[in-house]
């Protein structure tokens, strides 16, 4: 599956049998340099990489809009 927001794409990969699954996110215009990995555990987001410190909020937004609990992912003073 691929969403496409305003700014970044993110792919999402077939769940594993053991509930985990793994995706990623790009942004539209510096690609890679902008972009990371997605790690899931039965449906919450658990960890990323590529980018330090925040996970952008237009990605956490689209990730809880289809399902996702990304709550632990967003900075403190969103929630």
């Amino acid at each position: 599956m691929t969403l496409y927001t305003e700014n970044f794409e993110i792919g999402l990969y077939e769940p594993e049998r053991d509930g985990g699954q793994y995706g990623w996110f790009e942004h539209n215009e510096h690609g890679e340099e902008y972009g990371g990995g997605l790690w899931f555990e039965l449906g919450q987001l658990v960890d990323y990489d590529g980018i330090g410190g925040y996970l952008p909020k237009e990605i956490l937004d689209a990730l809880e809009a289809i399902g996702f609990d990304v709550e632990d992912m967003r900075p403190r003073d969103e929630n």
